[in-house]
């Protein structure tokens, strides 16, 4: 499992790109980076998508999934 920094730096993105092709403000990657924010499920999926990868593979998605998960419970 990698950070979604790492993911976004392996692929040469910067913020401002990523937010670009997942379609989302370059903030909420910054927030969701910096560990200031729980992503939505839909922000996941766009970036997700965007980095070509399952949302599970990215730390912060795997720990906003089982958290969005037990509030729905």
């Amino acid at each position: 499992m990698v950070t979604l920094k790492e993911a976004r730096a392996a692929r040469l993105l910067t913020m401002r790109e990523l937010a670009e092709k997942a379609d989302v403000a370059p903030s909420t990657i910054y927030l969701i980076e910096h560990g200031r924010t729980v992503p939505r499920f839909t922000v996941i999926r766009r970036l997700s998508e965007a980095l070509g990868v399952e949302p599970a593979t990215i730390e912060e998605f795997a720990a906003a999934i089982e958290e969005r998960g037990k509030e729905a419970a």
